[in-house]
C-alpha cells in the first residue's frame, strides 16, 4: 500500500464529483445497494504495529481465538488477508494459529505481496518491487507453517513500476511491469498450482493512469499466459478519484471478465477518532455504491494505518469488524429531487416499504461564505533531514495527476506548531497569512511563505481553515515544504483542497417515508454549491446517499 500517497489524498469526507455534476440531474434516485459477493477482511497486523509503535489493532490475535466477538462478520467473511511483513516476520506459533483457525471457520487466505523483483531495469525500493528471491521465501515459508493461501493480490506492481515519482523511480513502459511480474506469478503458481492471483492498483483523478491500468490487463495476461483473476482497487478518496470507478469497473467486469473489488477504509488519520475513522469508511462505501451505482464483486475492509485501535467486537462501534458488520446490513433506498428553494424525497427498504421517523442530514457541499471556515489538520513529522519549512500553495501546478481546473478557494490563518513530547501543549508555533485562489484551468498558482524554523524530525500539526468550491477537486493543494541547511528542499507534507461537506439541518421521514427541507436563502447565496441527503442507517438497515445541485 502506498503511504505517501494515503497521506496526500484521503479527504475525510467524500465531496462531489465532476462526473456527477454532469448529470444536472432534476430528480436524483439512489439505492443504498446489496453488499458485495465477498467480503474480505485485512486489519493491520502485529509485525507493521510495531514498526511502527502504533498503539493498533492490539486485539490482532484475539480474531482467531474460538470465543472472538466476531461471530456474524466471521461467518459471512470469505477471505483473510495478510501483508509481505507479517509471512516474512511473524512468529511461526501466530501465522499457524492463523492459518488454522481459518479453515476451521472455513475462510479462505489471501496473500498481499509485491511480485516485481530489482533488477538492472529497475532498482527502486517500493512495496512491488522487493529483492530476488524475497517471494520465493515468503511463498515457502506459508507452505512450510501449513497454510493454503486461496489468492495473492499483487501489491501494485503498476502503480509503482509506471506512475510513481519518487527519486528512485524506474517509470517503465505498461508491457515491461507486465515482464517484471511473470516470473513471480509463474513461481506462485508452481508453489501453490490452486492459487488465484490479481491485483490491487491505484485509482485516483488520473484519466491517463486509468488508461494505462486498462492497458496493464492486457499487457498481464500476454505476459504470463492467463487472465487477473480480480482488479481491486485502491481508491484517492477525491471526487475525482472516486468518479473513475464506474469506468474502470464496466471495464473490467464487462470488457474482460474479471472480478472487481474496492478496498474500503477511513483514509487518513489525521484529526480522527476510531468513530469519525469508521463514519469516513461507511461515507466512503455508501457513496461508491448508494451515490455512483458501483457494487464490487469484493468489498475489502483493510487498514494500513493506526486506526482503529481496535477490531473487535464487532457490537463496538469504532471496530473494524463493527464496520463490516453495519457493511452487511440490508440496503435502503433513498430518493432526492429539488424544486427551487425546498428539498425533498423518500426512503423505504429494498421492497419499497416506508422507513417512518429516521433521521435524513442534510447538507450543502461546496459554499463559500467568507466568514467562518472549516479548520482541516494536517498531522505528520518533519524530515529528519531538515532545518526550515515554508507554507507552499498551489493550483495548477506540481499536481501528482493530470487533474488540472478551475479553483476557487478562501484560505484563513494557518497555524503551524510542533507537538511537545512531555505533557502535550504546542512548541515552534508560526502563524501564517491566508488569501484567496480564483484562477482557471488555464491559471496557476505559485506561492511559498517566508521559511521558519523546524526540528528535524518533529511530530507537528499544520492547522488550515479554508473553503472551496464544488469543482475544485485535486487542482489545488496546501503543503508544508522542508528544506535543508542549503535551502533545498528534501520532501514536502500535503494537504489537497476539497469542498467540504457543511451540515445545514436534519429532518425526519413521515408516516410515508417522505421528507421535505427548505434551503435558507443565506445558504443559496453561498453557492454554487451541491445539496446532500443522508440516512446515518441503524440496527436493521445501511445507510444511503443522495446528492442534487
Amino acid at each position: 500500500m502506498r503511504t505517501e500517497f494515503e497521506n496526500r489524498n484521503k479527504a475525510k469526507f467524500p465531496s462531489v464529483s465532476t462526473w456527477v455534476l454532469r448529470l444536472m440531474c432534476v430528480v436524483c434516485i439512489v439505492y443504498g445497494s446489496a453488499h458485495a459477493n465477498e467480503v474480505w477482511l485485512s486489519p493491520l497486523d502485529p509485525v507493521a504495529r510495531a514498526a511502527h509503535n502504533w498503539n493498533a489493532s492490539e486485539d490482532y490475535m484475539d480474531l482467531f481465538r474460538a470465543d472472538s466477538e466476531w461471530k456474524t462478520v466471521a461467518a459471512n467473511l470469505r477471505v483473510f488477508k495478510i501483508g509481505p511483513g507479517f509471512v516474512q516476520q511473524g512468529r511461526d506459533e501466530d501465522l499457524q494459529r492463523i492459518f488454522s483457525e481459518l479453515k476451521r471457520r472455513n475462510i479462505k487466505l489471501a496473500l498481499e505481496i509485491g511480485m516485481a523483483t530489482r533488477s538492472e531495469h529497475c532498482q527502486e525500493r517500493t512495496e512491488a518491487y522487493g529483492e530476488p528471491g524475497l517471494v520465493e521465501g515468503l511463498l515457502q515459508r506459508v507452505k512450510r507453517l501449513g497454510g493454503e493461501p486461496s489468492y495473492i493480490a499483487m501489491d501494485e506492481p503498476l502503480y509503482y513500476g509506471h506512475e510513481y515519482q519518487g527519486g528512485d523511480a524506474c517509470r517503465l513502459s505498461v508491457r515491461q511491469v507486465a515482464a517484471d511480474v511473470a516470473p513471480n506469478v509463474k513461481l506462485a503458481k508452481r508453489i501453490f498450482p490452486n492459487v488465484k492471483i490479481g491485483d490491487i492498483e491505484v485509482v485516483y483523478a488520473s484519466k491517463a493512469f486509468l488508461q494505462a491500468t486498462e492497458e496493464w490487463v492486457d499487457a498481464y495476461r500476454e505476459a504470463v499466459g492467463f487472465n487477473l483473476e480480480f482488479l481491486h482497487a485502491d481508491v484517492s478518496w477525491s471526487p475525482a478519484g472516486m468518479a473513475n470507478l464506474p469506468l474502470l469497473s464496466s471495464f473490467v467486469r464487462k470488457s474482460r471478465r474479471i472480478s472487481f473489488g474496492i478496498i474500503y477504509n477511513g483514509g487518513n488519520t489525521d484529526g480522527q477518532t476510531d468513530q469519525s475513522w469508521a463514519r469516513a469508511a461507511a461515507d466512503h462505501f455508501t457513496y461508491i455504491e448508494s451515490g455512483l451505482g458501483v457494487i464490487p464483486d469484493q468489498a475489502v475492509f483493510q487498514t494500513w494505518v493506526a486506526l482503529p485501535s481496535h477490531n473487535l467486537p464487532e457490537a463496538t462501534a469504532g471496530t473494524l469488524t463493527n464496520l463490516v458488520l453495519e457493511y452487511l446490513r440490508p440496503r435502503s433506498v433513498m430518493t432526492l429531487m429539488r424544486n427551487g428553494t425546498t428539498l425533498s424525497g423518500r426512503l423505504s427498504d429494498s421492497a419499497g416499504a416506508a422507513i417512518s421517523g429516521a433521521p435524513i442530514s442534510i447538507a450543502d457541499i461546496g459554499a463559500m461564505t467568507g466568514e467562518t471556515m472549516p479548520t482541516r489538520n494536517l498531522s505528520s513529522t518533519a524530515f529528519k533531514n531538515a532545518r526550515a519549512a515554508l507554507f507552499a500553495v498551489r493550483a495548477n501546478k506540481e499536481l501528482q495527476c493530470t487533474c488540472s481546473g478551475p479553483v476557487t478557494a478562501n484560505i484563513g490563518k494557518v497555524t503551524y506548531y510542533e507537538n511537545a513530547q512531555a505533557g502535550g501543549g504546542r512548541t515552534n508555533v508560526h502563524e501564517i497569512p491566508g488569501g484567496k485562489i480564483a484562477v482557471d484551468a488555464s491559471g496557476t498558482v505559485y506561492n511559498n511563505s517566508a521559511k521558519f524554523p523546524v526540528t528535524p524530525g518533529a511530530a507537528f500539526t499544520l492547522e488550515v481553515p479554508y473553503e472551496a468550491r464544488i469543482n475544485v477537486e485535486h487542482s489545488a493543494y496546501v503543503a508544508v515544504l522542508f528544506v535543508d541547511d542549503a535551502g533545498h528542499e528534501v520532501g514536502r507534507r500535503f494537504l489537497y483542497l476539497e469542498s467540504i461537506k457543511t451540515p445545514i439541518g436534519t429532518v425526519r421521514t413521515r408516516s410515508d417515508g417522505s421528507f421535505s427541507f427548505g434551503i435558507n436563502q443565506t445558504v443559496l447565496a453561498s453557492g454554487p454549491q451541491m445539496f446532500s441527503a443522508d440516512f446515518p442507517g441503524d440496527d436493521r438497515l445501511r445507510s444511503a446517499t443522495a446528492m442534487i445541485q
